[in-house]
């Protein structure tokens, strides 16, 4: 498998000095359109690997192997031209928030102005503070978001660690070229509500309901485990989001490793594990830009405090063993077999457009005997689209047993997920929580 070249240098491997935490791009081809799978069925297709072996090209004859070496080598270069590229629309929809989202705010007063008749607008005496006070809460996120993206300017640079500005991959004082991506855009607006449920007080709700099942599971069947050797289990939590679950998993001293298909989620992860100085350190806005379905102004507006913890003071300290990383990629497309002993699936398993692959990678990465644990709903995300495949959890059930899995547990449990507290619609998913062995023959 080929190895991505282009890693963020400024992070290490989680140690007892630093307790910094690895994020890494294990695959080239896993990233070059990481989040437009919504756009475009075909890209899962383009994500395989190049796995052509020097044993391979050899077998040729030496003019043979040279047009295979340029041929190859061509196509490296692309993959890593598209991956920057890639980089670059995240790193400056970061930076382009304020831009987007101001104007934004500006279609809304014209339309207050230039659409309504004055009789209209006298009915409406405060819209007007209404929207300085939106964009006066652009400017707060937008604060916020460009010390993320300034933080990842470079961090692609092939000599970032010397802080060479020269490097940089990204200009901030030059965005004008990069045209706003409103799709990425959204990603981000989701990104914002996705720190309120893992890295505030108000999410604790739901991490609990959601993080909190799987962490007294492991505790339940690795709690036996003396804690300073529980760091030789290994956990693997595909779909890791914004890295909350890992670490705690990983405060639990398990090695914890997760991967995240979502590069922007990868960015503002990174961000908050290895960035962050201190608790509370930054306010957000994060419901300005839900307009339905809000009951009071000062609701929309309201501000939520993050992080509620730094991962510093959650990960254990003196435990040589412990590692927890994160890295980005389509798990079924970076597969070590018998490699871990549980994996953690948490509002995952219904991202895939076949769930027969998932649980195939997930039988295959687990060790014989290794614990399966999950928790979410079936929305299967791909639904609305023709290659897609949703079963039934009867049908699911029976798929994972015929996978050699066999149940210890099975609940349906109520969760929300990156609700608006204050909002007056709510959604409440009925979740399937269960814990299943891989009975896999053994190696």
């Amino acid at each position: 498998m080929t190895k991505n070249k282009i890693k963020n240098k400024s992070n290490k491997t989680n140690n007892n000095s630093n307790n910094s935490v690895e994020t890494q791009l294990k695959n080239k081809n896993d990233i070059n359109k990481l989040n437009n799978n919504n756009k475009n069925n075909n890209n899962l297709e383009n994500q395989h690997s190049h796995e052509h072996s020097h044993e391979h090209s050899h077998e040729h004859n030496h003019q043979h192997s040279n047009e295979h070496s340029n041929k190859f080598n061509s196509n490296e270069e692309d993959e890593e031209r598209e991956e920057l590229e890639h980089y670059q629309l995240i790193v400056s929809t970061l930076l382009n928030y304020s831009q987007y989202s101001l104007h934004w705010v500006k279609d809304m007063q014209d339309f207050f102005h230039y659409k309504l008749s004055e009789e209209e607008k006298k009915l409406l005496p405060n819209y007007n503070a209404k929207m300085e006070a939106l964009a006066r809460a652009v400017l707060v996120n937008s604060q916020f978001l460009k010390k993320i993206g300034n933080e990842h300017c470079n961090i692609f640079s092939s000599d970032n660690s010397k802080g060479n500005d020269n490097e940089r991959v990204v200009d901030p004082t030059d965005l004008d070229h990069i045209k706003i991506d409103y799709f990425m855009m959204d990603q981000l607006k989701s990104t914002i509500r996705q720190l309120v449920r893992e890295w505030s007080e108000e999410g604790k709700v739901e991490r609990d309901q959601a993080f909190g099942p799987i962490k007294q599971q492991l505790l339940e069947t690795y709690g036996h485990i003396p804690f300073q050797e529980r760091s030789k289990i290994r956990v693997y939590s595909p779909g890791a989001g914004l890295g909350r679950l890992c670490l705690e998993i990983a405060s639990l001293g398990f090695s914890s490793q997760g991967i995240e298909y979502s590069f922007m989620m990868l960015i503002v992860s990174n961000f908050m594990l290895n960035k962050v100085e201190k608790i509370n350190e930054f306010k957000i806005h994060p419901y300005i830009h839900q307009t339905v379905n809000v009951l009071r102004d000062v609701d929309q507006l309201r501000t939520v405090m993050i992080p509620d913890v730094l991962s510093s003071e959650l990960l254990p300290k003196n435990n040589p063993g412990l590692e927890f990383s994160m890295s980005a990629g389509d798990f079924t497309k970076n597969i070590e077999e018998n490699s871990f002993d549980c994996i953690c699936t948490c509002f995952f398993i219904d991202t895939a457009p076949n769930i027969l692959e998932y649980v195939d990678c997930i039988s295959k990465i687990l060790k014989p005997g290794g614990t399966w644990i999950n928790f979410g709903p079936l929305l299967y995300h791909h639904a609305k689209k023709k290659d897609s495949i949703e079963l039934s959890y009867e049908q699911l059930r029976y798929l994972i047993c015929k996978k050699q899995f066999q149940f210890k547990k099975e609940e349906i449990r109520d969760a929300e997920y990156c609700s608006n507290q204050k909002s007056l619609l709510r959604s409440v998913y009925k979740c399937q929580f269960f814990v299943a062995i891989n009975n896999k023959p053994q190696i």
